[in-house]
């Protein structure tokens, strides 16, 4: 167990270490006094077992939270601890008292202790220490409940000390006792109906602990606490039913389920505190720990209710003390066994193989490397009851972050793929646990997986990297080539034009060479105009200077003067919902991408009217979506995809998009669809949050 440093001045240390010396030395004491006593051993010596389980166990729970923080809970745990001490040495004086005293001799007044002293921390525990687990203040309602379970608390202590017992055979021993006959009558239904309301509220301290859980997914350890509740509350039930009468069987049976209870109800705390590191405590303990004192309670539980079964099942003579005996061994050992699987899950998670194969199904079935890594990164989270998992490459930036790792101490795991580091796994333990060696073990052997994982990821991004600079290397020779025609070839050709229009004007009327110089005239006029519209789709001036969308509505148009009707539908004057501008590079490939398609339409689809769309944004995942669905005779069977097509698919796949084909509306005429990134398709250091819009596109 390793503490670190909390808030400065909200721990307690001379006190922790004082409720811990009282409380382990009434324990002791009260065992020293038990060998002295010698008394018989019968159900009240298992209720002293229980008095003096609380004092050690709250005793320690007490101390640690003290020591990092003075905050009710904690005081309200040392009154447990304390008030269990105090009972399980007053019950050992007595047996001493007994065994020593005459017959008649009056029962001593201190004697009380015995069943008042533990009243108030243990229905303290179970009525209001549920609602003071959080970090923020209980809710009005939770206000009342605990009003209620304080009244509830002074009710019994207060009927406790009124009791006339054992009067009018003798004194009584309560300092406030009642003498009263009719009073006398109601102190045992009072006291049934009092703990009744125990029970009941019990549970409703229970079902609040459930409602936090449900409704706060990060509300570690409330599903337990509500558990550990509801387990203590309904150990009262019994004294609510039969009041301490009936067989002996029974009336044992009522303390060694509390003895359970009260093993399991501490652990509960803990594990809020610690997992959701209230009150800024902050403290970790050993996964084996944890396994070993998990495992030991559940070994214990299961002899335990052997035994009370045992009791409890009719049986004579030896032979039947042993069938007993065996019978609910045998029957129970399935439940125990389940309950280890259970125990070894909630520590360790699940084995190794058992991750892999996860991770395995994953990586077959994510849409790119990115996700696939990010997917492994939450199958192992959620495998290995991981706190959080971070994943570096080689250069040590982030690629994917499951978790918050800050202020955790962190397990680096190398990441080899034939020999050569391509990464690290950064692992931290859930709040309030420290990884163990088989966590070390499990995570060496899923190590490769996730490195392959890395290095894949790692050469998709350096392909695409290397697409993207082709793609700009493309865009550039493009805007040279239109420099080039748009400057110096288009100009020379007028420039040719002119001189054939001087010559033509040089010859005399009527020369056989006049026809000849006014085609040739024409004809390079022809090739200007060729020229110019050339050098514009290369590079649309439309493009550069106001955007996206007005170069689609030029192109539009320029198409409309062949009969097409075009329309032209966007979220927004940039074709984004957020309305900031579509990157270069992308509208390059856009416009690019529905000339080609518009083209097609015009020379093959026989089509009269045609619809452009244009969407996406943040709510699409960041990626463009455009389509161009006409309403022509569609794709012949057998088609095979031309130059221009092909070339549209490669600059679409350089930034990481994609073009499909397909019937349009109806399966009438074509629809040709383009998802391409507004940003890089894998770029370091993302989130879970942010590839969740990718997947969903």
């Amino acid at each position: 167990m390793t503490a670190r440093q909390g808030p400065v001045g909200g721990g307690r240390r001379v006190p922790a270490v004082g409720v811990l010396a009282v409380s382990w030395g009434l324990a002791l004491t009260a065992l020293v006094l038990m060998g002295a006593a010698d008394a018989e051993w019968d159900a009240t010596q298992w209720f002293f077992v229980v008095d003096t389980a609380d004092a050690v166990v709250y005793g320690l729970v007490a101390a640690v939270v003290l020591s990092r923080r003075a905050h009710p809970v904690a005081w309200l745990v040392a009154l447990t601890a304390v008030g269990g001490g105090v009972a399980a040495v007053t019950a050992q004086a007595l047996a001493l008292w007994a065994r020593d005293a005459g017959d008649g001799a009056a029962v001593p007044s201190w004697s009380v202790l015995q069943g008042t002293a533990w009243v108030p921390g243990t229905l303290a525990l179970v009525l209001i220490v549920p609602y003071l687990l959080a970090e923020h203040a209980p809710s009005p309602a939770a206000l009342t409940a605990i009003a209620a379970g304080v009244v509830l608390v002074a009710g019994l202590v207060a009927l406790r000390l009124a009791d006339p017992w054992p009067w009018p055979e003798g004194e009584p021993v309560a300092p406030l006792a009642v003498r009263d006959a009719g009073w006398a009558d109601l102190v045992v239904p009072v006291q049934r109906t009092l703990l009744g309301c125990v029970v009941a509220l019990g549970l409703v301290a229970a079902g609040h602990a459930v409602r936090r859980r449900l409704r706060d997914p990060a509300g570690r350890g409330l599903g337990w606490l509500a558990i550990g509740t509801a387990l203590v509350a309904l150990t009262f039930l019994p004294l609510v039913l039969f009041a301490g009468e009936g067989p002996a069987a029974l009336r044992l049976f009522t303390p060694l389920t509390h003895l359970a209870s009260q093993a399991f109800f501490p652990a509960a705390v803990l594990v809020v505190v610690l997992r959701q590191r209230l009150w800024g405590i902050d403290l970790v303990v050993s996964r084996a720990l944890v396994w070993w004192l998990l495992t030991g309670l559940l070994v214990a539980g299961y002899f335990l209710t052997v035994a009370v079964l045992g009791l409890l099942l009719p049986g004579d003579g030896a032979l039947g003390k042993v069938l007993a005996t065996a019978a609910p061994a045998a029957g129970i050992q399935p439940a125990r066994g389940w309950l280890q699987r259970r125990v070894d899950r909630l520590v360790h998670g699940e084995a190794a193989a058992g991750a892999l194969s996860r991770v395995g199904r994953h990586l077959g079935s994510a849409p790119g490397p990115q996700e696939a890594l990010t997917g492994m990164a939450q199958n192992i989270a959620a495998s290995f009851n991981l706190g959080s998992v971070h994943v570096l490459d080689e250069d040590g930036k982030p690629q994917v972050t499951v978790g918050d790792p800050e202020g955790l101490e962190q397990l680096a795991v190398a990441l080899v793929v034939r020999r050569r580091a391509v990464g690290t796994l950064l692992v931290t333990a859930r709040p309030g646990e420290r990884l163990d060696r088989r966590a070390r073990t499990a995570l060496d052997e899923v190590a490769p997986v996730v490195a392959t994982a890395v290095h894949l990821a790692a050469v998709t991004r350096e392909l695409r990297e290397s697409r993207g600079k082709l793609a700009a290397a493309r865009d550039d020779e493009r805007r040279a080539l239109r420099r080039e025609l748009h400057d110096q070839l288009g100009p020379a050709l007028a420039g040719i034009g002119l001189g054939l229009a001087a010559a033509r004007n040089q010859l005399p009327a009527g020369s056989p060479a006049d026809p000849l110089l006014a085609r040739l005239r024409i004809e390079v006029d022809a090739r200007v105009e060729e020229v110019r519209v050339l050098a514009r789709n290369l590079v649309p001036p439309v493009l550069a200077e106001l955007g996206l969308l007005p170069a689609l509505r030029e192109l539009v148009m320029r198409h409309e003067a062949d009969g097409l009707a075009v329309v032209v539908h966007a979220d927004s004057d940039t074709g984004r919902p957020d309305g900031a501008p579509v990157p270069q590079e992308v509208a390059g490939t856009v416009y690019a991408v529905v000339a080609e398609a518009l083209r097609n339409v015009v020379r093959h689809a026989g089509a009269r009217t045609c619809t452009v769309t244009v969407t996406g944004g943040p709510d699409a995942g960041d990626v463009l979506t455009v389509s161009v669905e006409d309403d022509g005779h569609g794709i012949t069977a057998g088609a095979r995809p031309g130059v221009g097509t092909q070339s549209l698919r490669e600059r679409a796949e350089a930034l990481g998009g994609r073009i499909d084909w397909g019937p349009g509306e109806g399966g009438h005429g074509t629809r040709l669809v383009l998802r391409v990134p507004l940003r890089p398709a894998s770029r370091p250091g993302r989130t879970t949050g942010e590839l969740e819009g990718d997947r969903a596109t």
